[in-house]
């Protein structure tokens, strides 16, 4: 279900890097790895100094780790190193 308002805030911010981030994490959850790598190069690209371990310090705040835990693994399989 979050595709598609992650595919939207992309388009319309395209320059926002956690857009990307947001979007290449759910496109490798639901095994698009391709697209996944492509919007992970996009976040890289934007961001070149970007890394898990930022995003995960930002994310502290998760109510439930798992959600954390699920949103990072993503990333890693998205093609997005921790550190």
């Amino acid at each position: 279900e979050a595709l598609p308002p992650f595919r939207e805030c992309t388009s319309r911010a395209p320059d926002m890097s956690l857009g990307h981030v947001w979007l290449a994490a759910n496109l490798a959850q639901l095994g698009q790895l391709d697209e996944a790598r492509a919007e992970a190069a996009e976040v890289l690209r934007l961001d070149p100094k970007y890394t898990i371990d930022g995003t995960q310090r930002r994310l502290d705040l998760f109510k439930r780790p798992e959600d954390a835990d699920h949103l990072f693994d993503g990333l890693r399989k998205a093609g997005l190193l921790g550190k």
